[in-house]
């Protein structure tokens, strides 16, 4: 089976613009500033090495707490849904190494996102807010397709090469480079890749200077500081520009009343 790349990429944009026009530029811009921290760890593995490590090590230390008979369930999972095996004497250790780690925490990336922007964020996009809102969305289309290609490559991933992944892998990218030939024994071949990708020349330090940009407008155009002369200094919420405020609604009471704001 042959996929194309260029056109994949167009339907991600496409379908992630499209995703921003309804959202506005706030809530994309939650999740341009996840998608340029992983983009900033795949310029930097040695950054990357050293998160994977501090996971494991949380990891190992809570797994000693946990009850034998709940570990050993939890690694029957991870072996029969996940295909991960692991010892039963020995707490599951994230491989920095394997694209399967970093698909898992993008995974979790993109959850945390999509609750921080439908949580904490109820306001309405003006036209103009849903237009930057387009435009935040496809630039995280291709950011988020981009990261995934060099996730399948794993030539960034901590002490990987291409040909190392390329061989364990049932994916193959083909058409730049970058790439070999295509191994006949694999189940997809990705092709008419473009000639440049997200790592290229300084491409991954203007995407991580937008995502720091976009960040600081988050947090800027939604958070301030106020002074009270009872309190002294506190935190108070703004509506950020291009944004109108809606009716209030009524605060969720039960978990029925949280999964509706969640997917309403």
């Amino acid at each position: 089976m042959q996929i194309n790349w260029t056109l994949l990429m167009y339907v991600v944009i496409i379908y992630f613009g499209i995703v921003g026009f309804s959202r506005g530029w706030w809530r994309e811009a939650v999740f341009t500033g996840f998608l340029a921290i992983l983009i900033l760890l795949l310029q930097n593995p040695d950054w990357a090495q050293n998160l994977i490590d501090g996971i494991n090590s949380v990891i190992a230390a809570v797994w000693s707490y946990i009850p034998t008979g709940f570990t050993n369930v939890v690694n029957n999972g991870l072996t029969n849904f996940f295909a991960i095996t692991t010892r039963s004497d020995t707490p599951f250790q994230f491989d920095p190494g394997a694209p399967e780690t970093w698909f898992i925490i993008l995974g979790i990336i993109m959850i945390i996102a999509f609750i921080i922007g439908r949580l904490t964020f109820n306001y309405q996009p003006t036209g103009l807010g849903k237009v930057l809102g387009f435009a935040l969305g496809a630039l995280n289309g291709y950011f988020l397709l981009s990261i995934v290609r060099e996730y399948l490559d794993g030539r960034a991933l901590p002490g990987q090469g291409t040909a190392a992944v390329a061989a364990s892998s049932e994916i193959s990218l083909v058409g730049s480079s970058s790439f070999g030939p295509p191994d006949p024994s694999v189940a997809i071949q990705a092709v008419n890749l473009p000639d440049f990708t997200l790592l290229d020349s300084v491409i991954p330090w203007m995407a991580i200077g937008v995502g720091a940009f976009v960040l600081f407008a988050v947090f800027n155009t939604r958070y301030g500081l106020e002074t009270d002369k009872a309190q002294g200094w506190k935190i108070k919420t703004k509506v950020p520009p291009f944004y109108k405020q809606p009716k209030p609604d009524k605060k969720p009471e039960t978990p029925e009343d949280l999964i509706k704001k969640l997917f309403k």
